[in-house]
């Protein structure tokens, strides 16, 4: 292998020019390759690369294609690689081609993300083409975005812990670290979109959007169980960081309702009949329902769903999704106004004798937290 290497010079390309058109038909071969190591995670290598070889007209490309139906390894394609380049006597443009191509591929066969393949691609291609490639992965997230996948969350305190681990601005960034991109995605395919962003910064723009978009493909792919055992081998690592004296938890504010008003909100809710509880979600605020959400119990949010449009459930439930994680504080305030509002739609209903204004009277004069102590 390394005597092969002295006989090919892959930088041999640099020392004559490539031309503008050249460089910008590659940055498209890239974009193509990026695409198909999109498809292939989820299709699967040997689906992708047979499917693909069938119909590839470029000679680079059919190349490693045909290496890879085979069975090559990253080794063996560059070895693959070499001897062609050398046989072919190639240089300049055509060897910039396979060298770039040679560096999509190997990304291919490892499974890495798109971003990370055509990074690594471009690179070649000159300082140039970064900003190319960042407007080229904006595209392609919203893309992305246009097909969310449905919210996955796996029951367990790791949510909190990344909340609680993100308000001092360092322990996050240590803990993720530590473990790494991959096993911060494992872990963050089963928790709220808020913990997400909370991560994205830990790694930067482009790592930010890769682990989102690691995250949304694993939640797809990883069993509840598997989620689970990625939360808990983090949770772990930081259970030793902190024992090392390398991490200081920072005290938080209460999360979520408290029990007694969660039990009594619940109550209250289910006590309507649909009549009366569906005049006064018309038209209501999506984040403010979501928020007072949070201080029920699921049946509550079930019943409260199944009376809205389905345009208004989408905007609840992306709501849900992005501020699922709240101060008692906030929880209960949003509980309180929507009280105020459900005793003046029955009111107006049913008239002031309503058996249910006295119950919905105690969530709205409820003790807030401070006067709780």
């Amino acid at each position: 292998m390394i005597s092969g290497l002295t006989r090919v010079d892959w930088n041999s390309w640099k020392l004559g020019q490539v031309s503008r058109q050249k460089k910008d038909a590659l940055f498209d071969l890239a974009c193509r390759l990026a695409l198909l190591c999109s498809e292939s995670r989820t299709k699967g290598q040997s689906t992708v690369v047979s499917r693909a070889a069938d119909s590839e007209r470029r000679k680079s490309l059919r190349f490693g294609f045909e290496l890879l139906e085979n069975g090559s390894d990253e080794e063996s394609l560059e070895q693959g690689f070499e001897e062609e380049c050398r046989a072919e006597g190639l240089e300049g443009g055509d060897l910039l081609e396979y060298t770039m191509v040679l560096a999509g591929l190997k990304s291919l066969e490892r499974g890495e993300h798109p971003f990370i393949a055509l990074r690594r691609m471009t690179a070649f291609l000159g300082t140039e083409y970064f900003d190319k490639a960042g407007s080229w992965m904006k595209d392609y997230l919203k893309r992305r975005k246009a097909d969310k996948p449905m919210t996955f969350l796996v029951p367990g305190d790791f949510p909190d812990v990344v909340r609680t681990l993100a308000l001092d601005g360092h322990s996050l960034e240590r803990v993720l670290r530590a473990g790494g991109r991959g096993l911060a995605s494992a872990a963050l395919a089963g928790c709220p979109q808020e913990s997400v962003e909370l991560a994205k910064p830990v790694f930067g723009p482009l790592g930010g959007a890769v682990l989102e978009d690691d995250a949304q493909y694993l939640r797809r792919h990883l069993s509840g169980d598997e989620i689970s055992q990625a939360q808990s081998a983090l949770l772990e690592l930081i259970t030793n960081l902190e024992e090392g004296g390398e991490l200081e938890l920072t005290e938080e504010e209460e999360l979520y309702g408290e029990p007694d008003f969660v039990d009594e909100l619940t109550r209250a809710v289910m006590s309507l009949e649909e009549r009366d509880l569906k005049p006064a979600l018309k038209n209501y605020d999506p984040r403010l329902l979501a928020m007072a959400m949070q201080g029920m119990q699921p049946e509550a949010h079930e019943r409260i769903l199944g009376m809205l449009p389905k345009k208004d459930e989408r905007r609840v439930l992306n709501a849900v999704d992005s501020m699922i994680l709240l101060p008692r504080r906030e929880i209960e305030a949003a509980a309180r106004t929507l009280a105020e509002r459900i005793i003046g739609s029955l009111r107006k209903t049913q008239g002031g004798d309503s058996p249910q204004i006295p119950q919905f009277a105690r969530i709205r004069d409820w003790p807030t937290v401070d006067q709780t102590g």
